[in-house]
């Protein structure tokens, strides 16, 4: 009996190996295409199936988006790559391969335990009688040992013919550029900015021609978006009888937004955005004040970007409400923060 219940626990043990093993093919693809032309990108998608005789192992389809699991040859596997960039922008691109030999080399030691452990069932067979109780439990415990080897051995057979070793599951998805409902990704990073402003139409009653300024930036989403609040200083002296506002006390908030062509903001260093602020002056000087709203486009370049720091500069286009002429002009900027 002891003997009986050893081969029992080997069996069971075996089982347990073999029902974690996965996969037939070669390399798990998983790619996702933002497309702006949604409709076009799936109608060339659905082509590219259809021309390719590519059998659909799933799919699932919205107005939006559509997904689709299926196996490619490596000839048609080829093919889909030199497409996928024609469809969209690639936001992820997952590959896993599967090493064969070493998968080979598993299937054979677990046939040959198998085999091996069949052998010693039949030899105890033949120690009871046909009709007990005893040979009719170990004969379905080699018949299931049998099963598994055959398994096995089909599962290697598939291997070997190779004939589909990528399993590809493919995510088109339309570009969204208007606002949609999503989770916001908060963020703390507090900061400081530097900020030179040369005004286009300086006027010896209104304003300075130079003003530079330093500011306190506060980053609060990953979008990203922004307030801060600063001074600028007119780089030059007014005279005693002057009435240019010498000093412009800003408070503002700001959004950025990343190019579709440039990574969307993916990079580590040379992220393209474009963005915009909106902002409140207290312009004075010694004599009087001014409250001016202004608004505020710009462009610019993340320098260096990872998990704690951001580094970049902009150029923006100062447009105030009151003034227009005389204070309106162009602002170059330099900003850091840090993940607090």
């Amino acid at each position: 009996m002891k003997k009986l219940f050893a081969l029992l626990f080997l069996f069971t043990s075996s089982f347990i190996v073999l029902s974690q093993k996965t996969t037939l093919t070669g390399s798990s693809v998983n790619v996702t295409i933002i497309a702006i032309d949604y409709n076009s990108s799936k109608s060339a998608f659905k082509n590219f199936i259809a021309e390719n005789g590519v059998v659909i192992n799933a799919q699932d389809e919205s107005k939006t988006s559509i997904n689709a699991t299926f196996d490619l040859t490596t000839e048609v596997y080829n093919k889909l790559r030199l497409q996928l960039n024609n469809w969209g922008y690639i936001s992820n691109d997952d590959i896993n391969t599967t090493g064969y030999p070493l998968e080979l080399e598993e299937i054979d030691l677990e046939i040959e335990f198998l085999t091996q452990k069949k052998s010693s069932f039949e030899q105890i067979l033949q120690q009871h009688e046909m009709k007990s109780a005893q040979y009719e439990s170990l004969w379905r415990e080699k018949q299931g040992l049998e099963d598994r080897i055959f398994n096995l051995k089909k599962r290697k057979s598939a291997l070997e013919k190779n004939a589909l070793p990528y399993r590809v599951s493919l995510t088109i998805m339309e570009e969204m550029t208007s606002p949609q409902e999503s989770k916001v990704t908060f963020v703390n990073m507090p900061g400081a900015e530097y900020s030179y402003l040369k005004i286009e139409n300086p006027n010896d009653t209104v304003s300075s021609a130079y003003y530079q300024g330093y500011f306190l930036k506060y980053l609060f989403t990953k979008g990203k978006s922004y307030a801060s609040v600063g001074v600028y200083q007119s780089t030059q002296k007014p005279a005693g009888d002057s009435t240019i506002f010498s000093e412009l006390f800003v408070m503002n908030f700001g959004q950025d937004f990343y190019s579709r062509h440039f990574g969307r903001g993916g990079n580590k260093f040379g992220n393209l955005y474009s963005g915009y602020t909106l902002g409140y002056i207290a312009a004075s000087n010694e004599v009087r004040s001014q409250d001016i709203f202004y608004l505020s486009p710009s462009v610019g370049l993340e320098l260096f970007k990872n998990k704690y720091i951001l580094w970049d500069t902009k150029v923006n286009y100062l447009i105030p409400f009151n003034y227009q002429r005389n204070l309106r002009g162009f602002g170059f900027n330099t900003s850091i923060n840090f993940v607090f």
